[in-house]
């Protein structure tokens, strides 16, 4: 008797899933599956909201990998939301994708603060400023970073000039303001001599009750390479940026509620050049991987930075 239901059972089973596979190529029933998605992917993306609707600091790393390929990870990029915004901390390449797998309402950016001028940390500016003008960006992007960072920003308005044209021409001037596509340099000078040997900060950038202080750190032959640090309504929070290890980083930290240290795994890398040493056409990648080593930070470092900026 149990047998002849399981029978039944899994004769109900398939014959189900071949009704399912049937109807699953039929036009109106796809159409109709689509339409479903499509709702509950508007749905989740108006769930964001939340996020910026109370008066609180939140962080959100959308890119922690380093320069080499990660199907998991995009480059350096940081999302801190603030009194109804989100402000980028870097913006390297997937961050943009990352952001918007998540459904991030890319359109309510701030502003974009680039720690130095590596790759992995602007090569995304481009396509961001494009996709958070095509989801309702209104007015220029703002960005913020090092001298030398209103090269990149004319480099990457050449680049996009031409898309831009034809995005707003094809669809209106209404909803793709051409005026609202570019973005618009800010070059952060860090006042007093570069000594090497303390930390130099300066204002970057208020907007009410959203400060953020450039801090010089080293980087070198990177320079000038800054962290950020952000203070909201008595709460704050560090961004390192990549740097060596550099003690005063600590003083300039001190207090924060979050500390967002770079880290590097310098003995990984170590084993990476033991393992290509001697193998023709390695040569390159072994001294790159030796030479990374010198201007970033194992988390030992960074745990050393952490703990006596308190907090």
């Amino acid at each position: 008797m149990i047998r002849r239901i399981l029978q039944s059972l899994i004769a109900l089973a398939v014959v189900l899933g071949i009704g399912a596979a049937i109807a699953l190529r039929i036009p109106v029933v796809q159409d109709r599956l689509v339409i479903e998605g499509g709702r509950r992917y508007f749905a989740q993306r108006a769930a964001h909201d939340p996020l910026f609707a109370d008066d609180a600091l939140r962080v959100i790393v959308c890119g922690s990998s380093a320069p080499m390929p990660d199907p998991g990870r995009a480059k350096p990029c940081i999302a801190v939301i603030a009194g109804g915004r989100f402000y980028l901390f870097d913006i390297g390449p997937e961050a943009t994708e990352t952001l918007a797998r998540r459904l991030f309402p890319l359109q309510r950016v701030g502003a974009v603060f680039i720690t130095h001028l590596h790759s992995d940390h602007i090569g995304e500016l481009g396509e961001f400023a494009m996709q958070s003008w095509a989801n309702g960006r209104e007015r220029t992007l703002d960005v913020y970073g090092p001298p030398g960072i209103e090269r990149v920003v004319a480099g990457f308005n050449e680049v996009y000039a031409l898309d831009n044209d034809y995005r707003t021409a094809h669809h209106g001037g209404n909803f793709l303001p051409r005026e609202a596509a570019a973005m618009l340099a800010h070059a952060i000078e860090m006042p007093g001599a570069d000594d090497g040997s303390n930390t130099r900060t300066t204002p970057a950038y208020t907007d009410g009750d959203f400060k953020v202080t450039a801090i010089e750190i080293n980087h070198r032959p990177v320079r000038p390479a800054y962290a950020y640090r952000i203070d909201y309504k008595g709460r704050s929070v560090v961004i390192s940026g990549d740097t060596a290890p550099h003690p005063p980083l600590a003083v300039a930290a001190r207090d924060a509620d979050v500390l967002f240290h770079e880290s590097n795994s310098t003995h990984i890398l170590e084993l990476l050049q033991q393992s290509g040493k001697g193998v023709p056409g390695m040569e390159r990648f072994n001294q790159i991987n030796h030479d990374v080593n010198d201007y970033h930070s194992t988390p030992v470092v960074a745990a050393g930075i952490a703990n006596p900026a308190g907090g």
